[in-house]
């Protein structure tokens, strides 16, 4: 099972960091009916073949003969008439990553953040919470989460990730809010159960007017595989089959419906639209055009 990777803990990335040249793009915006959606982006990576369960397999051979799979830590911000609302936080500075200076480039200010919504708690995704001291980055946001989320990694075996899930409790106390799976938790946001990572993960669907976009998470993070066999579960998930269960409705659902989806680790902007042209179960992922 994979260890949770809270960067402020230091505890060993299990992908490779890339860093990223100062004049490439490090927001970009969309359209969801009324709403903007702003990708921004945290950190690159290169998601290969040694996070599979099986790495060595004909399809990785075909799709990622090289070993190389351009990935992101993306995190998405959501404005509404009356919200600012983040999904996930990134790896937060301590594990090398830049969405609050991204953030501030695109002029959203943190400390004016009023939701943060988290896919899971694995480090990538709650890492930026958290202030070097143990303080809360964000001054006035409230934080959803799955309860099961939350209730697994406060009493997981690892009494470091443990204390850092009980800090992050503390810097948040009284601003951590649980929901029902399906609920509409806020107008327009809605929290699809989508376990298997973890035993909490969610998504969240994305409303306003006729246009859809679903938060996958980490439902994909080798993309030129998992998009090919969505069948391939990486070293990461807690449980691996129920994790490919998972991807496999998601993405089916979204490519019947043409609901784009955006993904922590799809390669920044990381919103696109999935197909599958042949009725196969072997999807195409297209970057969304701004």
């Amino acid at each position: 099972m994979k260890k949770l990777l809270f960067a402020a803990l230091a505890v060993v990335m299990c992908f490779t960091g890339v860093g990223f040249a100062e004049d490439e793009v490090q927001t970009w915006s969309y359209k969801i009916g009324d709403f903007d959606f702003i990708a921004v982006r945290d950190k690159d990576t290169n998601m290969g073949r040694d996070i599979l369960l099986s790495p060595y397999s004909d399809t990785v051979k075909k799709t990622m003969p090289d070993n190389q799979n351009p990935s992101s830590i993306n995190a998405f911000v959501l404005k509404t008439k009356d919200k600012t609302i983040l999904f996930d936080t990134g790896l937060g500075a301590a594990g090398g990553g830049k969405l609050l200076e991204n953030m501030k480039l695109a002029k959203i200010d943190p400390q004016k953040v009023d939701c943060i919504f988290l896919t899971h708690m694995h480090g990538d995704h709650a890492g930026g919470l958290l202030t070097k001291d143990g303080g809360a980055v964000f001054s006035k946001a409230v934080i959803y989460v799955s309860k099961p989320e939350i209730d697994y990694w406060t009493g997981y075996t690892d009494a470091r990730i443990a204390n850092y899930v009980n800090m992050t409790k503390d810097a948040y106390a009284g601003r951590i809010k649980n929901f029902e799976w399906g609920e509409e938790v806020l107008p327009g946001v809605k929290a699809i159960k989508a376990v298997g990572h973890t035993p909490g993960h969610a998504i969240y669907e994305i409303s306003s007017n006729d246009s859809k976009l679903l938060v996958i998470g980490d439902l994909v993070h080798v993309l030129k595989v998992q998009m090919k066999d969505p069948s391939m579960a990486v070293k990461f998930d807690s449980d691996s089959k129920q994790a490919t269960d998972t991807r496999k409705a998601v993405l089916r659902d979204a490519a019947k419906n043409k609901t784009k989806i955006a993904g922590m680790h799809i390669p920044f902007p990381g919103a696109g639209t999935v197909e599958d042209p042949n009725g196969s179960g072997e999807y195409v992922f297209y970057p969304a055009v701004k």
